[in-house]
């Protein structure tokens, strides 16, 4: 089975807690700290393989900041499209998808899962190419919501679209062409979100088929939000709206 390696307590922690096997950790020696102090604990409870090493060996494993610890892991699970909407449709009354067009630097994709967990996103669909790798920087600054939501990876993005559409879920690109911004849409009911990458956004045909666009207003000469950032505000606008309903 393939192996992730993830770094920083808080992302060991979140993996633990979402059941997912850990083959070993590696903890810097002498270190003290609350949270570290309770991964400790954690890991003797559940009898989880680990280690002391001193700081040159940890920094072998990352660059990153680790905050003294690493561990390695069974590599992020994705799903089958299709299976995966036909059980979320049959348990969800109002389910939320996000699909990500191109969003290929992990830190985006790891804050845009964080935000998805956040908001209860039931799922989050990529394409197998031209996406962001799910390594350990997105485990890490995902915050956990690496394990709390589920990817599925597919090899068009427009077969999702049409596999939504068929099930009466209503789809919603994000983009600065569109007329009308996303405060005068109505986020209530099953519905999928398409975010695009910074440079080239949403690509052309998945545009084409999508039910309809939404912008967010921008002031200043601004062209666009960091991606993860426009999410996190259509994700919050859906929430606000739900929460009138």
């Amino acid at each position: 089975m393939e192996k992730l390696t993830i770094f920083g307590i808080r992302s060991i922690l979140e993996a633990i807690e979402s059941g997912k096997p850990i083959d070993k950790v590696w903890l810097l020696k002498g270190s003290q700290s609350k949270l570290f102090d309770q991964l400790l604990h954690v890991l003797r409870a559940k009898k989880i393989a680990f280690s002391f090493v001193p700081s040159e060996r940890l920094d072998r494993f990352s660059s990153k900041n680790h905050q003294g610890a690493v561990a390695r892991v069974a590599a992020l699970e994705t799903k089958e499209m299709e299976p995966l909407v036909e059980l979320i449709m049959a348990n969800k009354k109002n389910p939320l998808f996000v699909l990500l067009d191109g969003i290929t630097d992990t830190r985006n994709f790891g804050a845009i899962l964080r935000s998805a967990a956040a908001v209860a996103v039931d799922a989050i669909f990529i394409s197998s190419s031209g996406s962001a790798p799910l390594n350990g920087d997105v485990v890490k600054t995902s915050a956990g919501g690496a394990f709390k939501v589920p990817i599925a990876k597919v090899q068009h993005l427009k077969d999702v679209v049409y596999f939504l559409k068929a099930h009466e879920i209503r789809t919603l690109a994000i983009t600065e062409k569109a007329k009308e911004t996303v405060y005068k849409k109505d986020l209530s009911g099953p519905m999928a979100i398409v975010f695009g990458s910074e440079d080239t956004g949403i690509s052309k045909g998945l545009l084409k088929i999508v039910d309809d666009q939404a912008k967010i207003p921008m002031h200043l000469e601004i062209d666009s939000l960091n991606v993860s950032v426009a999410c996190g505000v259509v994700l919050y606008e859906m929430v606000r709206q739900r929460s009138l309903n």
